[in-house]
C-alpha cells in the first residue's frame, strides 16, 4: 500500500458551513459604513432637497435587504443617514447607487466607515449633532427608524442599541439635556417658575409648531387647565384634544384673558390681538392673582406698555435665558464624550466577540469532529472491556482541547491581537477550515 500524505480526517477537515464560500471581506466594526446628509454638512437651506420620508426611508431599506445588504435608515428634520454593513466585494456599490436614487449625490455629504461610523450614531443619540444640543427627541427618533427597519441583522440592531444605550447614559450622569433649549420649552419654564403651574389656568394663543411646543410643555408639566387659542378653531382642536385641553376661536381670547393665570402668545398676526385697554380689564379684581404675559411672536401681538398687576416677558428675555441653557449644555460635552468614550470600549469588544464567533464556533466543531475520530480509533485498539479506560480517554482529550484552543480565543476576544477580515481569513486558512482545503497529519 503506498503511503498516504492527505490528512487521515480529510472529511473533517474540507467540511464547512455553507456561508464559508463567500467570505466576507470585512469582519467587526471594520464592516460599518454610514453616510450622512444633515444640517451641519449641507446646511440648512439645502437639506430639505436631500430629505427622504418615512415612505422613502422605508422603501430604501427594503431595497437594500432585497439585495442582501444589512441597513438601517434614520431620517428626521435634521438629517437623512443611512447605516449599512458591507460584507462582500459590491455592497458598497450596491448602496451608494440606491442612495443616489433616493436622495441624489448631496454636495458635502459624509461617508464614514468602521469606528468613525460608529462614533457618529454614538454622538447623535447623545445629542450632540443636533440642531438643539442635547435635545432628546432624537432617543425616540432612532428607536421608531429602527423598529421600521426590519430585518436590520443582529449586527447592526447590536450597534443601534449600543448607541441607544449611550445617548441615555449620557443623559443619565451628565446635564446636557437639563434645561430649556427651544424658545417654547424656556417661555414655558419661565411660567412654571413664576407661577404655581399645577394651579393655573394657562391660554395659547397660536396653534402652530410653536404654541403646540408650548402647549405640550405646560402639560408635561402639570399645568392645571390649558386653553389653546386660534384663528381656525379646528386647528385649535387638533392641539388642545391630544392634551386634554379646550380650544376657542379667537373672538372668546378678551374673555378667557379675565379668566386666565398667564397667556402664551406664538402666532402671525398684522396687528395687535391684546391691547394695553385689554391688559388693564384683565388686570382689574385681580388682588393676589398676577397676570403673565409671554409673547413670543414676532412681530409682537400684544401691545407694549405697563399695566400694573402684569408681568409682560418678551423674546428678548426668552433668547437670552435660552442662550444661557445653551452655554451650560455645552460645558457638559466633555463629560459626554467621556461616556461616549466607554461606551464605544464596550461595543469595540461586543463587535470582536461577534466577529469571533463564527470562527470559534467552525474551529470548536472542527476539533471536535477531529478528537472523536481519534477517540474512536483509540478505543479499538484498547483491550475488551476496557470501557472506564474509553471514559478516561474522553475527560481527558476533551479537557486538553479545551485548554489549547481557550488562551488563542481569549487572546482574541480581549482585543490583544487584531481580527480584521485579513487576519480572520489566514486564521481560517491555517487551521483548514475553508471548503476543500489540504491538510497534512
Amino acid at each position: 500500500m503506498s503511503e498516504s500524505h492527505g490528512c487521515p480526517h480529510q472529511s473533517v477537515c474540507s467540511t464547512a458551513p455553507a456561508h464559508f464560500h463567500a467570505v466576507a471581506r470585512y469582519s467587526g466594526l471594520a464592516s460599518l459604513r454610514a453616510l450622512t446628509v444633515n444640517h451641519r454638512n449641507v446646511g440648512l437651506g439645502a437639506l430639505p432637497q436631500h430629505s427622504v420620508g418615512c415612505d422613502a426611508a422605508t422603501a430604501l431599506h427594503d431595497e437594500l435587504t432585497a439585495a442582501g445588504v444589512e441597513s438601517f435608515v434614520l431620517a428626521t428634520c435634521n438629517r437623512t443617514e443611512l447605516y449599512w454593513r458591507a460584507q462582500v466585494p459590491g455592497d458598497d456599490e450596491t448602496v451608494m447607487q440606491a442612495i443616489a436614487r433616493t436622495v441624489g449625490q448631496p454636495e458635502g455629504a459624509s461617508r464614514l466607515t468602521g469606528k468613525a461610523a460608529a462614533l457618529h450614531l454614538f454622538r447623535v443619540c447623545a445629542g450632540l449633532e443636533s440642531l438643539v444640543l442635547g435635545e432628546a427627541e432624537i432617543l425616540g427618533q432612532v428607536r421608531g427608524a429602527l423598529d421600521a427597519c426590519a430585518g436590520t441583522g443582529p449586527f447592526l440592531q447590536g450597534v443601534v442599541q449600543a448607541a441607544l444605550r449611550a445617548g441615555r447614559m449620557a443623559r443619565a450622569e451628565t446635564a446636557i439635556g437639563v434645561g430649556a433649549q427651544s424658545v417654547a420649552s424656556a417661555a414655558v419654564q419661565l411660567v412654571a417658575a413664576a407661577l404655581p403651574l399645577a394651579r393655573c389656568r394657562v391660554v395659547v394663543l397660536g396653534a402652530g409648531a410653536t404654541g403646540l411646543k408650548a402647549a405640550r410643555h405646560l402639560r408635561a408639566l402639570g399645568v392645571g387647565a390649558l386653553v389653546v387659542a386660534n384663528r381656525t378653531l379646528g386647528r385649535a382642536e387638533a392641539v388642545a384634544a391630544p392634551l386634554k385641553g379646550e380650544a376657542v376661536a379667537l373672538d372668546r381670547l378678551h374673555d378667557e384673558l379675565d379668566r386666565a393665570d398667564a397667556v402664551v402668545c406664538a402666532v402671525d398676526a398684522p396687528e395687535y390681538l391684546i391691547g394695553l385697554h385689554d391688559l388693564r380689564r384683565a388686570a382689574t379684581g385681580r388682588i393676589g392673582r398676577p397676570l403673565m404675559i409671554v409673547d413670543l411672536s414676532m412681530p409682537h401681538v400684544v401691545e407694549p406698555g405697563e399695566v400694573a398687576g402684569v408681568t409682560r416677558v418678551d423674546l428678548s428675555v426668552i433668547e437670552r435665558e435660552v442662550e444661557r441653557q445653551r452655554d451650560r449644555r455645552a460645558a457638559e460635552v466633555p463629560k459626554v464624550e467621556s461616556v461616549i468614550e466607554r461606551e464605544m470600549h464596550h461595543l469595540q469588544s461586543w463587535a470582536r466577540h461577534h466577529a469571533l464567533r463564527p470562527l470559534a464556533s467552525d474551529l470548536r466543531r472542527k476539533v471536535e469532529a477531529i478528537r472523536r475520530a481519534e477517540l474512536a480509533r483509540a478505543q479499538d485498539e484498547l483491550p475488551d472491556g476496557a470501557s472506564a479506560d474509553a471514559a478516561m480517554l474522553d475527560r481527558l482529550t476533551r479537557r486538553l482541547l479545551d485548554q489549547v484552543l481557550a488562551i488563542p480565543l481569549a487572546t482574541l476576544e480581549a482585543g490583544d491581537v487584531p481580527l480584521d477580515a485579513t487576519q480572520a481569513q489566514y486564521l481560517r486558512r491555517l487551521f483548514a477550515l475553508e471548503p476543500g482545503a489540504r491538510s497534512w497529519p
